[in-house]
């Protein structure tokens, strides 16, 4: 009698002590930190840890890889902060530009991966880069190419408005004015060429030229329309 009990006593005091332990080790708060384009929202609908779920048994891992599949985010981490919280840190994409593949436009980041579909162009359009596949997708193939890009796009004044399209060549950068002539400059001195080109093109002014091209020292070639 005394071991039976015993026993009852024992599962007794389990039993009890069962519920609110599973109440302290439930999650209460998921905190959502770094996005400014994306919403907490949208994080949450996809983030497979939800309130309410052990604190510690959740899969912080299978969350983060989660969040690396939302196209607008480039690093993400998921930590238990606190007893009962989660905290979700994410690294957004840097739009950089507009590419143009197989005809279709898609945003391409600081990092040269095209990351999602761009409804139309901002700016000038980079078009048919050579792309290789990643991970997280599609990539330049040449990551030389962004300090160039970086330095066309951060030209002075307004002279970025009057490019339609960037192509690139080997080392050499063609750009196409929106309203002529078309540019070859080479990709090494980008902000450089610029300012040469702005120079070239006010002293051309009224004149009708269709190609302009800056990739020799002291000389510039010039084709005119018949």
């Amino acid at each position: 009698m005394i071991i039976r009990a015993s026993i009852v006593l024992v599962l007794g005091i389990v039993a009890v002590s069962r519920v609110p332990w599973q109440e302290l080790l439930a999650i209460r708060e998921i905190a959502v930190k770094g996005g400014e384009r994306i919403q907490a929202e949208t994080v949450l609908q996809r983030f497979p840890i939800q309130i309410g779920m052990n604190w510690l048994t959740a899969d912080t891992a299978a969350a983060r890889q989660a969040l690396l599949r939302l196209p607008d985010v480039r690093e993400a981490h998921v930590a238990r902060a606190w007893w009962g919280r989660v905290l979700v840190t994410l690294v957004e994409r840097e739009p950089l530009v507009v590419v143009q593949k197989d005809k279709q436009l898609f945003w391409m980041d600081s990092e040269g991966v095209l990351y999602r579909p761009a409804e139309r162009a901002f700016g000038p359009v980079v078009v048919e880069p050579d792309l290789i596949e990643t991970e997280r997708g599609p990539r330049l193939a040449d990551l030389f190419l962004l300090v160039p890009l970086g330095a066309l796009l951060t030209s002075p004044g307004n002279f970025l408005n009057r490019i339609a399209t960037v192509r690139f060549e080997g080392s050499t950068m063609k750009l196409s004015l929106r309203h002529g002539p078309d540019v070859w400059l080479t990709a090494y001195d980008v902000r450089g060429e610029v300012l040469r080109l702005q120079r070239v093109l006010r002293a051309l002014a009224g004149r009708p030229v269709s190609t302009i091209d800056l990739r020799f020292d002291h000389v510039v070639v010039i084709s005119e329309k018949r």
